[in-house]
């Protein structure tokens, strides 16, 4: 059988796409909603007063604990910790930190001279009350264990945990721990104003789609460049094709490969491609009889062609995971081998556990097809269209799919409910630096919204916690940490497909264009016209 047969639905539908997407110049002029054209001119050499940064993601609320990482990345908002392309921890509204106990007690020394968008300084004052409302909702901050932050001086604070904690700093990158003014909150302690200490201050949010900034000539460290920026939420990929290819000020972020492919070939703009700390991949049930068996979560994996998808979908030759940790967290990899599925060996490895085939070559076991729903979103266009390769994938071995394209949210709602049977999604593992505290809440006994469902491993939690008392450089660490590399490998509670790729499109006339590969900023304050 040839290596990409299994791909020929998937190719339909991304040829379906190119089609849609692939107008002529008075085409695109037609569908452009806001009236502006790409009109064959060269605007390179335009300038303009203000940059647009367009994403699918929408401005929920001006609470950290369900916006922040939109604040946090488009300058707005800023925590105590900051994390490097490496994935190094360094100094962000924290100048230094230390533990005295191993982890149980953690000073940190905060930086002078900083400004809130109000002009009121940044104090101890700040942090305890800003990171005390956080305390207060569901955010990653419940996972530190934390049990005090106390104010030591106007300028130090200490935070006492429950239990030693030796990546503890990590927690303090995540976008729900950014730091605001004492006049955000209102007397409740609610947000009441998004003010904050980053390179852009907002003048304007309109929940869900828009909200303007601009730069803040009181940052205490880079200051931006370009003087204003909008942000624009669109969940249609098409659509933020068409807004890159209108002007030059658009800055489009989450494209499809079939939109970078058209962009590419435009001589007006430059696109920017980059893996990033992102998996896609799925989680199953495993309360489902249909996947209470690891053998059959492991020929689910095996039947997937990982390679076709990821030259197929995201136009990448390295994009296949086996793993659910990306390559730049290398202490967590172990050796594994990606190779095309053999379907006919598959499937009779099914039926070596006891199913059987109908006259339609699907398989069924005690008179029960093996059948159940997928679920995904479209908020990252490549996910129905890999969806969809893997429906046609498992159908070759006698597996019945049905893909349901809904909201993010319909994830962790059936997984709360208990309804859920599959799901696929892009976890992203960047959001807390050190994986660990990303690993801790998925795979905990508990199981998460974005991880294990009634799914349990003792070893695993085992070692996740003996990581979570020993410091990095701990000679046992590496081991611990292939330890549970290879119980996900082995077990696929949760099964990788393809690392991520982050798409960036915008006008060749905007200077310093990077892309964060952990996810955390825009880096707004670096460009220039």
């Amino acid at each position: 059988m040839k290596k990409f047969a299994p791909l020929a639905v998937i190719l339909a539908i991304l040829g379906a796409v190119v089609v849609m997407i692939n107008r002529t110049p008075e085409q695109t002029k037609a569908h452009n909603h806001d009236g502006h054209n790409h009109d064959g001119h060269d605007h390179s050499h335009e300038q303009h007063d203000e940059l647009i940064v367009v994403t699918p993601w929408e401005i929920t609320s001006e609470d950290p604990s369900k916006s922040g990482f939109l604040f946090q990345r488009l300058g707005i908002a800023e925590t105590l910790v900051e994390v490097d392309n490496q994935g190094k921890l360094v100094a962000g509204l924290a100048s230094k930190w230390q533990s005295d106990d191993n982890g149980k007690t953690w000073t940190f020394s905060l930086r002078e001279n900083v400004k809130f968008h109000d002009n009121s300084d940044f104090t101890a004052d700040n942090v305890v009350q800003s990171l005390n409302v956080a305390l207060s909702k569901p955010t990653a901050l419940e996972k530190a264990n934390i049990e005090k932050v106390n104010k030591i001086d106007p300028m130090t604070v200490q935070f006492v945990l429950k239990k030693p904690l030796t990546n503890f700093p990590a927690y303090l990158a995540h976008s729900t721990s950014i730091i605001l003014a004492k006049s955000a909150f209102d007397d409740k302690n609610n947000v009441k104003k998004l003010i904050a200490t980053g390179a852009y201050k907002a003048t304007k949010i309109e929940p869900p789609q828009k909200m303007e900034q601009v730069a803040f000539e009181h940052y205490w460290g880079e200051k931006a460049k370009i003087k204003n920026v909008t942000y624009l939420a669109n969940s249609r990929s098409e659509t933020r094709t068409l807004l890159a290819q209108s002007k030059p000020n658009y800055l489009v972020y989450n494209l499809d490969s079939a939109s970078v492919k058209r962009l590419q070939a435009d001589p007006n703009i430059q696109v920017l491609s980059q893996s990033i700390a992102r998996t896609i991949q799925f989680k199953v049930n495993a309360k489902d009889p249909l996947f209470t068996d690891v053998k059959v979560r492991q020929l689910m994996s095996q039947a997937i062609d990982r390679q076709g998808i990821a030259e197929a979908v995201l136009n990448i030759k390295d994009g296949m995971a086996e793993q659910i940790l990306p390559p730049i967290f290398h202490d967590w990899q172990v050796k594994t081998e990606s190779q095309a599925p053999d379907y006919p060996a598959i499937k009779q490895q099914f039926i070596n556990l006891g199913y059987q085939q109908d006259a339609k070559g699907m398989l069924i076991k005690d008179g029960k097809p093996f059948k159940f729903s997928l679920k995904t979103f479209s908020d990252r266009p490549e996910l129905p269209i890999i969806a969809t390769a893997l429906q046609n994938q498992w159908k070759q071995v006698g597996i019945d799919v049905d893909v349901a394209v809904g909201n993010f949210s319909d994830i962790p709602a059936s997984h709360q409910n208990g309804t859920l049977q599959m799901a696929l999604y892009a976890r992203n593992y960047g959001l807390i630096p050190d994986p660990l505290g990303a690993l801790m809440e998925d795979f905990s006994a508990e199981g998460a919204d974005w991880g294990a469902m009634n799914w349990h491993n003792a070893d695993l939690i085992d070692s996740l916690e003996k990581l979570n008392r020993m410091t990095s450089d701990n000679p046992e660490s590496k081991a611990l940490k292939q330890k549970v590399a290879q119980i996900l490998v082995d077990e696929r509670p949760v099964t990788p497909v393809l690392y991520y790729q982050q798409n960036v499109a915008v006008g060749k006339s905007l200077k310093g264009l990077e892309i964060d590969p952990f996810e955390r900023h825009f880096r707004l304050n670096k460009l220039s016209w």
